[in-house]
Protein backbone atom coordinates (compact mmCIF):
# COMPACT_ATOMS: atom_id res chain seq x y z
CA UNK A 1 0.00 0.00 0.00
CA UNK A 2 2.80 2.37 0.90
CA UNK A 3 4.69 1.50 -2.29
CA UNK A 4 1.53 2.18 -4.38
CA UNK A 5 1.20 5.69 -2.91
CA UNK A 6 4.83 6.51 -3.66
CA UNK A 7 4.46 5.35 -7.26
CA UNK A 8 1.37 7.55 -7.74
CA UNK A 9 3.25 10.53 -6.30
CA UNK A 10 6.13 9.94 -8.70
CA UNK A 11 3.69 9.67 -11.61
CA UNK A 12 1.98 12.94 -10.70
CA UNK A 13 5.34 14.66 -10.24
CA UNK A 14 6.42 13.49 -13.69
CA UNK A 15 3.19 14.73 -15.25
CA UNK A 16 3.53 18.12 -13.56
CA UNK A 17 7.13 18.37 -14.72
CA UNK A 18 6.09 17.50 -18.29
CA UNK A 19 3.33 20.12 -18.26
CA UNK A 20 5.75 22.73 -16.94
CA UNK A 21 8.32 21.80 -19.60
CA UNK A 22 5.69 22.04 -22.38
CA UNK A 23 4.58 25.46 -21.15
CA UNK A 24 8.19 26.63 -21.05
CA UNK A 25 8.76 25.36 -24.58
CA UNK A 26 5.63 27.13 -25.84
CA UNK A 27 6.73 30.37 -24.23
CA UNK A 28 10.26 30.02 -25.59
CA UNK A 29 8.92 29.22 -29.07
CA UNK A 30 7.15 32.60 -29.05
CA UNK A 31 10.34 34.35 -28.02
CA UNK A 32 12.34 32.49 -30.64
CA UNK A 33 10.11 33.02 -33.71
CA UNK A 34 9.09 30.30 -36.07
CA UNK A 35 9.92 30.92 -39.70
CA UNK A 36 7.98 31.24 -42.95
CA UNK A 37 10.19 30.57 -45.95
CA UNK A 38 13.21 31.40 -43.84
CA UNK A 39 11.70 34.65 -42.52
CA UNK A 40 11.11 34.87 -38.73
CA UNK A 41 7.50 35.30 -37.60
CA UNK A 42 6.77 38.32 -35.42
CA UNK A 43 3.60 37.89 -33.33
CA UNK A 44 2.04 41.21 -32.39
CA UNK A 45 -0.83 41.90 -29.98
CA UNK A 46 -2.88 45.01 -30.70
CA UNK A 47 -6.20 46.36 -29.36
CA UNK A 48 -9.15 46.69 -31.72
CA UNK A 49 -9.04 50.42 -32.43
CA UNK A 50 -9.32 52.57 -35.55
CA UNK A 51 -5.73 53.75 -35.23
CA UNK A 52 -4.50 50.14 -35.34
CA UNK A 53 -6.81 48.67 -37.98
CA UNK A 54 -8.76 51.19 -40.07
CA UNK A 55 -12.42 50.40 -40.66
CA UNK A 56 -13.58 53.74 -42.08
CA UNK A 57 -10.44 55.50 -43.32
CA UNK A 58 -9.75 55.48 -47.07
CA UNK A 59 -6.08 56.29 -46.51
CA UNK A 60 -4.75 52.80 -45.77
CA UNK A 61 -5.07 49.74 -43.53
CA UNK A 62 -4.35 51.63 -40.31
CA UNK A 63 -1.65 53.83 -38.82
CA UNK A 64 -0.19 51.12 -36.57
CA UNK A 65 -0.47 48.46 -39.27
CA UNK A 66 1.57 50.60 -41.64
CA UNK A 67 4.18 51.22 -38.96
CA UNK A 68 4.40 47.47 -38.40
CA UNK A 69 4.60 46.81 -42.13
CA UNK A 70 7.43 49.35 -42.38
CA UNK A 71 9.30 47.65 -39.54
CA UNK A 72 8.77 44.17 -41.02
CA UNK A 73 9.93 45.27 -44.47
CA UNK A 74 13.03 47.02 -43.17
CA UNK A 75 14.11 44.41 -40.62
CA UNK A 76 12.96 41.18 -42.30
CA UNK A 77 10.02 39.80 -40.30
CA UNK A 78 6.77 38.07 -41.20
CA UNK A 79 3.91 39.72 -39.29
CA UNK A 80 1.12 37.96 -37.45
CA UNK A 81 -1.21 40.49 -35.79
CA UNK A 82 -3.43 39.21 -32.99
CA UNK A 83 -6.34 41.46 -32.05
CA UNK A 84 -7.08 41.72 -28.33
CA UNK A 85 -9.97 43.25 -26.44
CA UNK A 86 -8.03 45.24 -23.87
CA UNK A 87 -4.57 46.61 -23.04
CA UNK A 88 -4.44 44.22 -20.07
CA UNK A 89 -4.96 41.26 -22.37
CA UNK A 90 -2.21 42.48 -24.68
CA UNK A 91 0.30 42.95 -21.86
CA UNK A 92 -0.60 39.58 -20.36
CA UNK A 93 0.18 37.90 -23.69
CA UNK A 94 3.52 39.72 -23.75
CA UNK A 95 4.33 38.75 -20.16
CA UNK A 96 3.48 35.11 -20.88
CA UNK A 97 5.62 35.17 -24.01
CA UNK A 98 2.84 34.21 -26.43
CA UNK A 99 3.54 37.39 -28.43
CA UNK A 100 6.76 39.28 -29.05
CA UNK A 101 5.43 42.80 -29.39
CA UNK A 102 2.49 44.95 -28.25
CA UNK A 103 1.43 48.05 -30.20
CA UNK A 104 -1.29 50.68 -30.09
CA UNK A 105 -1.32 51.27 -26.34
CA UNK A 106 -1.60 54.73 -24.86
CA UNK A 107 -1.13 55.89 -21.30
CA UNK A 108 1.33 57.36 -18.86
CA UNK A 109 5.00 56.62 -19.37
CA UNK A 110 5.64 53.49 -17.30
CA UNK A 111 7.85 54.13 -14.28
CA UNK A 112 9.08 50.55 -14.34
CA UNK A 113 8.45 47.35 -16.22
CA UNK A 114 9.13 43.81 -15.12
CA UNK A 115 12.20 42.51 -16.93
CA UNK A 116 12.51 41.48 -19.75
CA UNK A 117 9.71 43.77 -21.03
CA UNK A 118 10.91 47.14 -22.32
CA UNK A 119 9.07 50.21 -23.62
CA UNK A 120 9.92 51.98 -26.83
CA UNK A 121 9.93 55.78 -27.14
CA UNK A 122 6.68 57.76 -27.17
CA UNK A 123 5.85 58.50 -30.81
CA UNK A 124 2.41 60.11 -30.49
CA UNK A 125 0.43 61.99 -27.87
CA UNK A 126 -3.24 62.62 -27.22
CA UNK A 127 -5.35 63.82 -24.28
CA UNK A 128 -8.46 62.58 -22.47
CA UNK A 129 -11.62 64.43 -23.43
CA UNK A 130 -14.91 64.46 -21.54
CA UNK A 131 -17.88 64.27 -23.90
CA UNK A 132 -21.57 64.90 -23.37
CA UNK A 133 -24.82 64.23 -25.17
CA UNK A 134 -25.96 67.48 -26.78
CA UNK A 135 -29.50 66.51 -25.76
CA UNK A 136 -28.50 67.08 -22.13
CA UNK A 137 -26.61 69.74 -20.21
CA UNK A 138 -22.88 69.95 -20.68
CA UNK A 139 -20.56 69.98 -17.63
CA UNK A 140 -21.70 72.91 -15.49
CA UNK A 141 -19.32 72.44 -12.54
CA UNK A 142 -16.51 70.04 -11.66
CA UNK A 143 -18.59 68.28 -9.01
CA UNK A 144 -20.72 66.76 -11.77
CA UNK A 145 -17.76 64.55 -12.69
CA UNK A 146 -18.61 62.60 -9.53
CA UNK A 147 -22.39 62.97 -9.57
CA UNK A 148 -23.00 61.23 -12.90
CA UNK A 149 -21.88 57.88 -14.36
CA UNK A 150 -19.15 58.43 -16.95
CA UNK A 151 -18.76 55.84 -19.67
CA UNK A 152 -15.22 54.87 -20.60
CA UNK A 153 -13.27 52.00 -22.15
CA UNK A 154 -11.08 49.32 -20.58
CA UNK A 155 -8.05 51.59 -20.97
CA UNK A 156 -7.06 52.17 -17.36
CA UNK A 157 -5.32 55.49 -17.92
CA UNK A 158 -8.65 57.12 -18.78
CA UNK A 159 -10.16 56.33 -15.39
CA UNK A 160 -6.88 57.33 -13.71
CA UNK A 161 -6.82 60.75 -15.37
CA UNK A 162 -10.45 61.28 -14.41
CA UNK A 163 -9.57 60.54 -10.79
CA UNK A 164 -6.74 63.06 -10.97
CA UNK A 165 -9.10 65.69 -12.38
CA UNK A 166 -11.57 65.10 -9.55
CA UNK A 167 -8.99 65.62 -6.80
CA UNK A 168 -9.57 69.37 -6.91
CA UNK A 169 -13.19 68.96 -5.83
CA UNK A 170 -12.52 66.17 -3.31
CA UNK A 171 -14.77 63.55 -4.85
CA UNK A 172 -14.52 60.13 -6.47
CA UNK A 173 -15.60 59.83 -10.13
CA UNK A 174 -18.25 57.31 -11.04
CA UNK A 175 -17.02 55.42 -14.09
CA UNK A 176 -18.80 52.71 -16.05
CA UNK A 177 -16.52 50.72 -18.33
CA UNK A 178 -17.71 49.12 -21.54
CA UNK A 179 -16.18 45.93 -22.89
CA UNK A 180 -13.04 46.36 -24.97
CA UNK A 181 -11.35 49.54 -26.16
CA UNK A 182 -13.51 50.64 -29.09
CA UNK A 183 -15.13 54.02 -28.57
CA UNK A 184 -18.03 53.58 -31.01
CA UNK A 185 -20.36 51.85 -28.50
CA UNK A 186 -19.76 54.76 -26.11
CA UNK A 187 -20.37 57.42 -28.76
CA UNK A 188 -23.48 55.62 -29.93
CA UNK A 189 -24.83 55.56 -26.36
CA UNK A 190 -24.36 59.32 -26.00
CA UNK A 191 -25.64 59.98 -29.49
CA UNK A 192 -28.87 58.14 -28.69
CA UNK A 193 -29.21 60.06 -25.39
CA UNK A 194 -28.79 56.94 -23.26
CA UNK A 195 -26.06 58.57 -21.16
CA UNK A 196 -24.89 62.08 -20.37
CA UNK A 197 -21.08 61.84 -20.12
CA UNK A 198 -18.23 59.74 -21.49
CA UNK A 199 -14.44 59.91 -21.41
CA UNK A 200 -12.29 58.92 -24.40
CA UNK A 201 -9.00 60.13 -25.88
CA UNK A 202 -9.28 63.14 -28.16
CA UNK A 203 -7.57 61.30 -31.00
CA UNK A 204 -10.29 58.65 -31.14
CA UNK A 205 -13.00 61.27 -30.78
CA UNK A 206 -11.72 63.33 -33.70
CA UNK A 207 -11.79 60.25 -35.95
CA UNK A 208 -15.37 59.33 -35.11
CA UNK A 209 -16.89 62.73 -34.36
CA UNK A 210 -18.31 63.38 -37.89
CA UNK A 211 -20.55 60.33 -37.52
CA UNK A 212 -22.00 61.15 -34.08
CA UNK A 213 -23.34 64.69 -34.36
CA UNK A 214 -25.20 64.64 -31.03
CA UNK A 215 -21.95 64.09 -29.12
CA UNK A 216 -19.97 67.19 -28.19
CA UNK A 217 -16.88 67.99 -26.10
CA UNK A 218 -17.40 69.21 -22.54
CA UNK A 219 -13.85 69.37 -21.17
CA UNK A 220 -10.35 68.41 -22.27
CA UNK A 221 -8.26 67.08 -19.39
CA UNK A 222 -4.70 68.37 -19.37
CA UNK A 223 -2.99 64.98 -19.16
CA UNK A 224 -0.78 63.46 -21.84
CA UNK A 225 -1.57 60.06 -23.30
CA UNK A 226 1.64 58.74 -24.84
CA UNK A 227 1.68 55.93 -27.36
CA UNK A 228 4.58 53.50 -27.51
CA UNK A 229 5.44 49.89 -28.40
CA UNK A 230 6.39 47.23 -25.83
CA UNK A 231 8.53 44.13 -26.44
CA UNK A 232 10.65 41.47 -24.79
CA UNK A 233 14.34 42.25 -24.66
CA UNK A 234 15.71 38.73 -24.22
CA UNK A 235 15.20 37.99 -27.91
CA UNK A 236 18.33 39.93 -28.83
CA UNK A 237 17.90 40.18 -32.61
CA UNK A 238 14.39 41.56 -32.27
CA UNK A 239 15.39 43.90 -29.45
CA UNK A 240 18.19 45.38 -31.57
CA UNK A 241 15.96 45.64 -34.64
CA UNK A 242 13.25 47.52 -32.73
CA UNK A 243 15.74 49.81 -31.00
CA UNK A 244 17.36 50.66 -34.34
CA UNK A 245 13.96 51.14 -36.00
CA UNK A 246 12.86 53.81 -33.54
CA UNK A 247 16.21 55.59 -33.65
CA UNK A 248 15.91 55.75 -37.43
CA UNK A 249 12.35 57.06 -37.22
CA UNK A 250 13.49 59.95 -35.04
CA UNK A 251 15.70 61.08 -37.93
CA UNK A 252 13.82 60.40 -41.15
CA UNK A 253 10.39 61.97 -40.52
CA UNK A 254 8.40 58.94 -41.66
CA UNK A 255 6.24 58.95 -38.51
CA UNK A 256 5.20 62.55 -39.16
CA UNK A 257 4.43 61.79 -42.81
CA UNK A 258 2.32 58.77 -41.88
CA UNK A 259 0.56 60.71 -39.13
CA UNK A 260 -0.22 63.47 -41.64
CA UNK A 261 -1.87 61.06 -44.05
CA UNK A 262 -4.12 59.41 -41.46
CA UNK A 263 -4.89 62.34 -39.17
CA UNK A 264 -3.55 65.63 -40.54
CA UNK A 265 -6.85 66.69 -42.13
CA UNK A 266 -8.94 66.40 -38.96
CA UNK A 267 -10.14 69.85 -37.79
CA UNK A 268 -9.40 71.09 -34.30
CA UNK A 269 -13.06 71.94 -33.91
CA UNK A 270 -15.86 70.48 -35.99
CA UNK A 271 -18.31 72.73 -37.84
CA UNK A 272 -21.60 71.01 -37.06
CA UNK A 273 -23.52 73.16 -39.53
CA UNK A 274 -21.14 72.11 -42.30
CA UNK A 275 -21.45 68.44 -41.41
CA UNK A 276 -25.25 68.61 -41.49
CA UNK A 277 -25.09 70.46 -44.81
CA UNK A 278 -22.80 67.78 -46.25
CA UNK A 279 -25.22 65.06 -45.19
CA UNK A 280 -28.18 66.93 -46.70
CA UNK A 281 -26.31 67.58 -49.94
CA UNK A 282 -25.40 63.91 -50.32
CA UNK A 283 -29.04 62.93 -50.00
CA UNK A 284 -30.66 65.66 -52.09
CA UNK A 285 -28.13 67.03 -54.61
CA UNK A 286 -25.51 64.36 -55.26
CA UNK A 287 -27.95 61.88 -56.88
CA UNK A 288 -28.52 64.32 -59.77
CA UNK A 289 -24.90 63.99 -60.83
CA UNK A 290 -23.95 60.46 -59.79
CA UNK A 291 -24.05 59.09 -63.34
CA UNK A 292 -21.70 61.78 -64.62
CA UNK A 293 -19.37 61.38 -61.64
CA UNK A 294 -19.18 57.64 -62.31
CA UNK A 295 -18.68 58.13 -66.05
CA UNK A 296 -15.86 60.64 -65.86
CA UNK A 297 -14.14 59.22 -62.80
CA UNK A 298 -13.86 55.97 -64.73
CA UNK A 299 -12.64 57.73 -67.88
CA UNK A 300 -9.95 59.68 -66.03
CA UNK A 301 -9.07 57.03 -63.43
CA UNK A 302 -10.19 58.97 -60.34
CA UNK A 303 -11.94 57.69 -57.23
CA UNK A 304 -15.61 58.76 -57.65
CA UNK A 305 -15.85 59.63 -53.96
CA UNK A 306 -12.86 61.95 -54.25
CA UNK A 307 -14.40 63.61 -57.29
CA UNK A 308 -17.64 64.05 -55.33
CA UNK A 309 -15.66 65.56 -52.43
CA UNK A 310 -14.00 68.04 -54.82
CA UNK A 311 -17.40 69.05 -56.24
CA UNK A 312 -18.79 69.57 -52.75
CA UNK A 313 -15.80 71.72 -51.78
CA UNK A 314 -16.06 73.76 -54.97
CA UNK A 315 -19.79 74.37 -55.25
CA UNK A 316 -21.76 72.39 -52.65
CA UNK A 317 -23.31 70.62 -55.69
CA UNK A 318 -24.78 73.93 -56.87
CA UNK A 319 -24.55 74.00 -60.69
CA UNK A 320 -25.14 77.77 -60.72
CA UNK A 321 -22.39 78.61 -58.23
CA UNK A 322 -20.27 81.62 -59.25
CA UNK A 323 -17.37 83.09 -57.30
CA UNK A 324 -16.24 86.71 -57.16
CA UNK A 325 -13.15 85.73 -59.18
CA UNK A 326 -15.30 84.60 -62.10
CA UNK A 327 -15.07 80.82 -61.81
CA UNK A 328 -18.37 79.04 -62.37
CA UNK A 329 -20.25 75.78 -62.21
CA UNK A 330 -20.01 72.57 -60.22
CA UNK A 331 -16.22 72.36 -60.57
CA UNK A 332 -15.64 76.17 -60.49
CA UNK A 333 -13.66 76.28 -63.73
CA UNK A 334 -12.33 79.53 -65.21
CA UNK A 335 -13.42 80.58 -68.67
CA UNK A 336 -9.91 80.15 -70.09
CA UNK A 337 -9.50 76.69 -68.56
CA UNK A 338 -12.91 75.62 -69.87
CA UNK A 339 -11.84 76.75 -73.35
CA UNK A 340 -8.63 74.69 -73.14
CA UNK A 341 -10.56 71.67 -71.89
CA UNK A 342 -13.23 72.07 -74.56
CA UNK A 343 -16.21 72.11 -72.19
CA UNK A 344 -19.15 74.36 -71.39
CA UNK A 345 -18.62 75.12 -67.72
CA UNK A 346 -22.29 76.14 -67.34
CA UNK A 347 -23.43 72.60 -68.20
CA UNK A 348 -23.22 70.50 -64.99
CA UNK A 349 -22.16 67.32 -66.75
CA UNK A 350 -19.56 69.04 -68.89
CA UNK A 351 -18.29 70.81 -65.79
CA UNK A 352 -17.73 67.43 -64.13
CA UNK A 353 -16.02 66.18 -67.28
CA UNK A 354 -13.79 69.24 -67.43
CA UNK A 355 -12.89 69.12 -63.75
CA UNK A 356 -12.03 65.42 -63.86
CA UNK A 357 -9.97 65.89 -67.01
CA UNK A 358 -8.10 68.84 -65.50
CA UNK A 359 -7.37 66.90 -62.30
CA UNK A 360 -5.90 64.07 -64.35
CA UNK A 361 -3.79 66.51 -66.37
CA UNK A 362 -2.37 67.97 -63.17
CA UNK A 363 -1.79 64.49 -61.75
CA UNK A 364 0.27 63.63 -64.82
CA UNK A 365 2.51 66.65 -64.24
CA UNK A 366 3.94 64.98 -61.12
CA UNK A 367 4.82 61.71 -62.88
CA UNK A 368 8.56 62.33 -62.87
CA UNK A 369 8.70 62.99 -59.12
CA UNK A 370 7.79 59.38 -58.25
CA UNK A 371 5.72 60.50 -55.26
CA UNK A 372 3.74 58.40 -52.85
CA UNK A 373 0.28 58.13 -54.55
CA UNK A 374 -1.54 59.97 -51.77
CA UNK A 375 0.99 62.80 -51.67
CA UNK A 376 0.72 63.03 -55.43
CA UNK A 377 -3.06 63.47 -55.20
CA UNK A 378 -2.72 66.12 -52.49
CA UNK A 379 -0.24 68.00 -54.71
CA UNK A 380 -2.76 67.67 -57.55
CA UNK A 381 -5.58 69.11 -55.47
CA UNK A 382 -3.40 72.04 -54.35
CA UNK A 383 -2.56 72.70 -58.02
CA UNK A 384 -6.25 72.66 -58.94
CA UNK A 385 -6.80 75.39 -56.37
CA UNK A 386 -3.75 77.66 -56.82
CA UNK A 387 -2.19 76.54 -60.09
CA UNK A 388 0.58 74.13 -60.96
CA UNK A 389 3.25 76.84 -61.06
CA UNK A 390 2.68 77.91 -57.47
CA UNK A 391 2.85 74.30 -56.27
CA UNK A 392 6.15 73.90 -58.12
CA UNK A 393 7.34 77.05 -56.37
CA UNK A 394 6.36 75.52 -53.01
CA UNK A 395 8.24 72.31 -53.83
CA UNK A 396 11.38 74.29 -54.62
CA UNK A 397 10.94 76.45 -51.52
CA UNK A 398 10.59 73.37 -49.34
CA UNK A 399 13.84 71.97 -50.70
CA UNK A 400 15.65 75.28 -50.18
CA UNK A 401 14.52 75.27 -46.53
CA UNK A 402 15.80 71.75 -45.83
CA UNK A 403 12.61 69.82 -46.59
CA UNK A 404 12.14 67.11 -49.18
CA UNK A 405 9.45 68.79 -51.26
CA UNK A 406 8.08 65.27 -51.76
CA UNK A 407 5.39 64.96 -49.10
CA UNK A 408 2.21 66.84 -48.29
CA UNK A 409 3.53 67.10 -44.73
CA UNK A 410 6.40 69.23 -46.09
CA UNK A 411 4.39 71.13 -48.68
CA UNK A 412 1.61 72.29 -46.37
CA UNK A 413 4.25 74.01 -44.21
CA UNK A 414 5.60 76.17 -47.03
CA UNK A 415 2.53 76.88 -49.19
CA UNK A 416 1.29 79.62 -46.79
CA UNK A 417 4.70 81.33 -47.09
CA UNK A 418 3.96 82.15 -50.73
CA UNK A 419 1.74 84.98 -49.47
CA UNK A 420 4.78 86.66 -47.88
CA UNK A 421 7.03 88.86 -50.05
CA UNK A 422 10.10 87.57 -48.25
CA UNK A 423 9.42 84.17 -49.81
CA UNK A 424 7.41 84.72 -52.98
CA UNK A 425 9.99 87.24 -54.23
CA UNK A 426 12.36 84.27 -54.56
CA UNK A 427 9.96 82.22 -56.69
CA UNK A 428 9.22 81.99 -60.38
CA UNK A 429 5.45 82.52 -60.22
CA UNK A 430 5.31 85.03 -57.36
CA UNK A 431 2.52 85.73 -54.91
CA UNK A 432 0.00 83.00 -54.11
CA UNK A 433 -2.65 82.50 -51.45
CA UNK A 434 -0.99 79.25 -50.50
CA UNK A 435 -2.81 79.13 -47.18
CA UNK A 436 -6.02 78.76 -49.18
CA UNK A 437 -4.56 75.73 -50.96
CA UNK A 438 -3.82 74.06 -47.62
CA UNK A 439 -7.33 74.75 -46.36
CA UNK A 440 -8.77 73.55 -49.66
CA UNK A 441 -6.89 70.25 -49.69
CA UNK A 442 -7.59 69.49 -46.04
CA UNK A 443 -11.32 70.14 -46.55
CA UNK A 444 -11.48 67.73 -49.47
CA UNK A 445 -9.54 65.11 -47.54
CA UNK A 446 -12.02 65.50 -44.66
CA UNK A 447 -15.12 65.28 -46.87
CA UNK A 448 -13.65 62.29 -48.68
CA UNK A 449 -12.96 60.60 -45.34
CA UNK A 450 -16.51 61.28 -44.14
CA UNK A 451 -18.10 59.98 -47.34
CA UNK A 452 -16.04 56.81 -47.13
CA UNK A 453 -16.99 56.37 -43.47
CA UNK A 454 -20.70 56.88 -44.09
CA UNK A 455 -20.63 53.91 -46.46
CA UNK A 456 -18.59 51.79 -44.08
CA UNK A 457 -21.01 52.52 -41.24
CA UNK A 458 -24.05 51.88 -43.46
CA UNK A 459 -25.55 55.25 -42.61
CA UNK A 460 -28.59 56.48 -44.60
CA UNK A 461 -26.30 58.51 -46.90
CA UNK A 462 -24.67 55.26 -48.01
CA UNK A 463 -27.62 54.67 -50.34
CA UNK A 464 -26.31 57.50 -52.50
CA UNK A 465 -22.60 56.87 -51.99
CA UNK A 466 -22.36 53.08 -52.21
CA UNK A 467 -22.32 52.92 -56.00
CA UNK A 468 -19.52 55.50 -56.06
CA UNK A 469 -17.41 53.58 -53.56
CA UNK A 470 -17.91 50.32 -55.46
CA UNK A 471 -16.53 51.96 -58.62
CA UNK A 472 -13.11 52.91 -57.22
CA UNK A 473 -10.50 52.17 -59.93
CA UNK A 474 -8.22 49.21 -59.26
CA UNK A 475 -5.23 51.54 -59.68
CA UNK A 476 -6.37 53.79 -56.82
CA UNK A 477 -3.94 54.00 -53.88
CA UNK A 478 -6.11 52.20 -51.34
CA UNK A 479 -4.05 49.58 -49.53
Amino acid sequence: MTMHIKVRRVEWLAIALLISLQATMLTWSARQPEHVNGVPILRVAAPKTERVSASISPYGPGFEQELLALFAAEKGYHLEIIEVDSPAQAMQALEEGTVHLVVGLGGKAPESLASPIVAGPAYATSRPILLHSSKRYTLRDEQEICDNPILTTQQRYLADTLSDAAEGVNCVPWTSKVDGVRVTPILDTLNEDRARFALVDDWSYSLWQPFFLSVKPAKTINREINYRWFWRSEYEDLHKALTDFWQEREQDGQIATLHERYFGFLPEEADYYELVNLSDSIRTNLPRYSDSILKYSKKYDIDPLLLAAVIYQESRFDADATSKTGVKGLMQITQSTARVLGVDRNDPRQSIKGGAKYLKMLWSEFESMDLDPWDRWFFTLASYNQGLGHVQDAINLSRSMGGTGRTWHDLKKVLPLLAWEKYYSQTKYGYSRGYEAVHYVENIRYYYYIMHGLVGLARPEAEHLGTLLSAVPSSWPVI
